[in-house]
């Protein structure tokens, strides 16, 4: 592999003009062509870790996930890929599995290798990680994704907006014929849990429907269980209950797989027998 020696070499000037070149500094013409002769004969491919070194940037951002089988992260993942892409930089993905423990241990490798930005997802945040990336916030570009902190106005976050997106969702289903809509949710500590539950209320409101406890199914704060086993369990409390239903509504799209997974288990047609809607207009749902 050649060196920034060899092109020196090979087109007759310095390592330092060679250098210039490269940065686009102050060269004669000459001496220009020369170096921009040789990288191309000898195919030279200047040292990334050098060049980090010099510009104190490693062209390198990360994504941490709570969970790489669900995809909504994996399209937000295409997207900012793609976007850093065309602006040269490289996107490290870290699926942490809902872990703290991996979250804070990938955050410290992450940060021994210089990146240069994280954006942050996780379903919920406890009291140790929370005050971890609020802190690392203040040293690193960091981004909170699809959360809200209400006792911060110094972060960087995007979220989606649930309760709004809830309440339509439920008038929707409404405006279809349905008047027993169930909804499965994820735990009750997770972050987006909230706002996307008192949309669903609020919509059952707004269509003079009473809310039934048995047609809400909260998963237990299990942070190994995924969403698509959250929606095929939920699905299974409720129908089991005995409860009539023509419609479940999901606070995620992976939550509804999960669900239609169990319907179509009994045999129930989806959707002339019950109705199923998600959240996060996921490609694969389509």
């Amino acid at each position: 592999m050649a060196t920034i020696w060899d092109v020196a070499k090979l087109a007759g000037v310095s390592k330092s003009t060679v250098s210039r070149v490269m940065n686009n500094g102050s060269v004669s013409e000459e001496a220009r062509k020369a170096v921009l002769d040789a990288i191309k004969k000898l195919n030279y491919q200047p040292s990334c870790f050098a060049k980090n070194i010099r510009t104190q940037k490693s062209m390198t951002i990360a994504f941490m996930i709570p969970d790489a089988s669900n995809f909504f992260y994996t399209e937000m993942f295409k997207a900012i890929e793609q976007v850093a892409y065309e602006r040269e930089y490289m996107v490290i993905l870290c699926d942490t599995q809902n872990s703290t423990e991996a979250e804070l241990a990938y955050a410290e490798k992450l940060l021994q290798r210089r990146i240069d930005g994280l954006i942050y997802c996780t379903y919920k945040m406890d009291k140790q990680a929370q005050e971890y990336f609020v802190s690392l916030s203040r040293k690193l570009p960091v981004v909170f994704a699809d959360y809200s902190f209400h006792i911060y106005d110094d972060i960087s976050l995007v979220a989606t907006e649930g309760y709004t997106s809830s309440r339509n969702a439920v008038r929707f289903l409404y405006h279809k014929g349905c008047r027993h809509i169930a909804y499965i949710n994820f735990p009750r500590d997770v972050q987006v849990t909230n706002p996307r539950y008192e949309g669903y209320l609020k919509g059952l409101e707004d269509c003079g429907l009473v809310p039934d406890p048995n047609l809400t199914y909260f998963p237990p704060s299990e942070r190994t269980m995924s969403a698509r086993d959250m929606g095929f369990n939920g699905a299974k409390h409720i129908l089991s209950s005995g409860v009539k239903v023509d419609a479940i509504m999901a606070a995620a799209d992976p939550i509804a797989m999960g669900a239609i997974k169990y319907l179509k288990f009994q045999g129930i047609k989806i959707p002339e027998q019950i109705k199923v809607i998600g959240f996060d207009n996921n490609g694969v749902c389509e």
